[in-house]
């Protein structure tokens, strides 16, 4: 699909992204000629589970859904990503076929850097090289830290701790504690239990003044929100 974006507008998304705000207008052009800007509109899919993968997305604007599907066609919501976000640097990196689906939430804009160019971009900018490291050593830990609630919490806390992880990361890139664009279902499949069981968690939690839902959105008191997990 073709776009009329320009070639200034390129460079100009390129510098909106956090890791490369601080190169020069030299640097930004040669990574332009290395990454390929598209966009994708709601509803689509990104990257296919099982697919060879040989690229790495920047995630410029939008939410991405990161998704596993059963052969009976049941989907398991692993992760929510957020502009300024990256994905699919896995299977640059071990070369293996793509471990889940990444659906788009909303009309996306990204960059696609592919493999074979990975070491010319890294030398533009080392930084990515650290952001890629630190990236995976924290999907690691989250993925630890999920184990460990399913095994050692009920949903109650499942639940709250997903509102809690979502909200802080709102907070950290937007300066809001806000969950916006989730359903009810869709933070029961973080938490690993029912749509029923998040909503009873989240309206009890509404009445003990630890969040307010405004409209689809849920605003959460992160202080507050943090002494409930620590006394459950």
């Amino acid at each position: 699909m073709k776009h009329s974006t320009s070639h200034e507008q390129i460079i100009t998304k390129l510098r909106s992204v956090p890791i490369f705000s601080d190169l020069g207008q030299a640097e930004l052009e040669a990574f332009s000629e290395m990454a390929q800007y598209r966009r994708y509109p709601k509803s689509a899919f990104v990257v296919n589970q099982n697919e060879t993968g040989s690229a790495m997305f920047l995630l410029v604007t939008g939410r991405v859904k990161v998704a596993l599907a059963s052969p009976d066609g049941k989907e398991l919501a692993l992760n929510y990503l957020e502009a300024p976000a990256h994905f699919g640097e896995m299977s640059l990196v071990d070369a293996e076929p793509r471990s889940a689906d990444v659906i788009a939430m909303t009309d996306l804009e990204v960059f696609v850097l592919d493999a074979k160019d990975l070491s010319a971009a890294i030398q533009i900018q080392p930084r990515l090289a650290l952001s890629l490291i630190a990236t995976l050593s924290r999907r690691l830990r989250a993925t630890i830290g999920r184990l460990e609630e399913l095994a050692f919490h009920d949903a109650t806390h499942r639940v709250m701790r997903v509102v809690f992880n979502v909200a802080t990361a709102s907070y950290e890139t937007r300066g809001v504690p806000v969950i916006q664009g989730l359903t009810h279902y869709d933070i029961a499949t973080l938490a690993g239990t029912s749509r029923e069981t998040a909503s009873r968690v989240i309206s009890s939690l509404a009445k003990e003044g630890v969040l307010a839902t405004k409209g689809r959105k849920i605003v959460v008191d992160l202080i507050r929100m943090r002494e409930r997990i620590g006394s459950d």
